[in-house]
């Protein structure tokens, strides 16, 4: 079974701080004889299930340019399912409380938060990440690359001076990256083969929309 991991991107896609920043307007119509259908798109890059690079968060750090095409396949994932609970700040006692495997390079956080996503308490009160757990997390994977998540941001809206470390602390203190807004409805009791995840290849961007898929067994 292959699976997408990612959102669609709509006019209705929730943003961080409940923005309303995406505009997708027709250019071309063909019902107005038109030769073609097009479209105009406007919206930020940290839009839907997206990724950042550690220049999100500091001007020297890699931006997507850094990174070969090889990174994007993934074959040692596993995926924790807890349940998070509004402005939740999830520390580094999850890593303690499950067994991640050494070699895992794309950690998957499943809390269940995303079936809030066309509620306001999807962005206003989601939970976030502890600078912390980056930390307990890269002593326990060493080789760790990414993780992803459920939730809009790794920086819980209403804790935001937290969330500004937990980002610095992923990003810059230990080169992993965040997923942020994934699709993970479909994954439980599954376990995944491989992921192939495919940001939108914007010239030294600091973040970009990613399209993930997963092979299922």
């Amino acid at each position: 079974m292959t699976l997408f991991l990612s959102h669609y991107i709509n006019e209705r896609t929730p943003i961080y701080g409940g923005e309303e920043a995406i505009f997708i307007e027709k250019r071309g119509q063909i019902s107005n004889k038109d030769s073609s259908n097009t479209k105009y798109l406007k919206l930020p890059n940290h839009t839907s299930t997206h990724i950042d690079f550690p220049n999100h968060f500091s001007e020297l750090g890699k931006t997507i340019n850094d990174y070969p095409a090889s990174f994007w396949k993934f074959q040692s994932i596993h995926i924790i399912s807890y349940k998070a609970m509004n402005d939740e700040i999830i520390n580094e006692g999850l890593i303690d409380a499950y067994d991640i495997p050494k070699d895992t390079n794309f950690l998957i956080l499943h809390t269940g938060f995303g079936s809030h996503r066309e509620l306001d308490i999807y962005w206003n009160n989601n939970p976030g990440l502890a600078p912390n757990l980056a930390n307990a997390l890269k002593r326990k994977c060493p080789n760790i690359k990414v993780i992803g998540f459920d939730f809009i941001s790794v920086s819980s809206y209403q804790n935001r001076i937290i969330g500004r470390e937990a980002h610095k602390a992923f990003l810059l203190e230990n080169d992993i990256l965040l997923i942020e807004d994934m699709k993970l409805d479909k994954i439980k009791n599954k376990t995944i083969k491989e992921i192939i995840a495919l940001p939108l290849l914007i010239d030294k961007i600091d973040g970009s929309p990613i399209t993930i898929i997963a092979d299922c067994e």
